[in-house]
């Protein structure tokens, strides 16, 4: 049977690998961003506003009667110090990648039963903190956690949240990240150094349709568990932090990317 899937920032990059996959499948995909598109299921909705969240979700669900999986995908990136970035875009930031995937998945519940799925995408640095990516990380820990608290309480229901873990994955999210550079005598150029040496990194990220394919793979099974890390090395290096003493895996990450020489 044809599942009813919605898809946040699924206009591009992994979100829009993953509605061509889901509708390849077979399955009826609609697609929320703030992009004005004239297609037929697709909404353009900023998922940071909960009332606007409200009545497009009841849209599709007036229209399809039922929600079997909601992809919390819309996000984007954030570097800078943290002393200096301002408040108005750490707001805008949490805004949009926290609590519009509990907009959207308090939205959707209602018209979700036994076997539907909520899936929200994290992001490897909820795992691994870089220096100056401070408050991404720590909104996408956000996430991990709504998720696993989440999969505890919909469990009785028969409602799965799965989060994901992508780490280098090459879309346009590098490109659009909010690169906050104001500085002072304090930190010198160690952000600038920090974020060419990242950015370096572009061309050896994986490519998002391979991100999402092994996505597709574990949201679309029986059984899953409650979060996945994508990327080999990520995955090696989580194995790493179960045995090795946390003030040696922050000294090594800031003698990496925290922008010094």
């Amino acid at each position: 049977m044809n599942k009813i899937v919605i898809i946040t920032g699924g206009t591009s990059g992994i979100g829009l690998d993953l509605k061509n996959l889901f509708t390849k499948n077979g399955d009826i995909v609609i697609t929320l961003s703030t992009r004005d598109l004239d297609e037929e299921n697709h909404y353009s909705c900023d998922v940071s506003d909960e009332n606007k969240v409200k009545e497009t979700i009841s849209l599709i669900a007036e229209k399809y009667g039922h929600i079997d999986i909601v992809i919390n995908n819309a996000g984007f990136g954030m570097s800078g110090i943290t002393e200096l970035v301002p408040t108005e875009k750490i707001h805008h930031l949490t805004e949009v990648n926290y609590f519009g995937t509990l907009y959207v998945t308090r939205a959707c519940l209602p018209y979700m039963k036994s076997g539907s799925k909520i899936i929200n995408v994290s992001s490897a640095m909820a795992l691994f903190p870089v220096p100056f990516r401070a408050i991404y990380g720590s909104i996408k820990s956000a996430v991990l956690t709504l998720s696993f608290a989440l999969r505890m309480e919909l469990a009785p229901l028969g409602i799965d949240v799965v989060a994901f873990c992508p780490g280098d994955i090459k879309t346009n999210f590098t490109k659009n990240r909010i690169k906050e550079f104001e500085i002072n005598e304090r930190y010198g150029n160690r952000l600038k150094t920090a974020t060419e040496k990242s950015d370096s990194r572009e061309e050896k990220r994986i490519p998002s349709f391979v991100c999402a394919k092994q996505m597709f793979k574990k949201i679309t099974k029986k059984h899953t568990r409650p979060f996945y890390i994508i990327g080999f090395k990520y995955k090696l290096l989580y194995a790493l932090c179960k045995i090795t003493p946390k003030s040696w895996l922050l000294k090594i990450t800031n003698k990496l990317y925290g922008g010094t020489k």
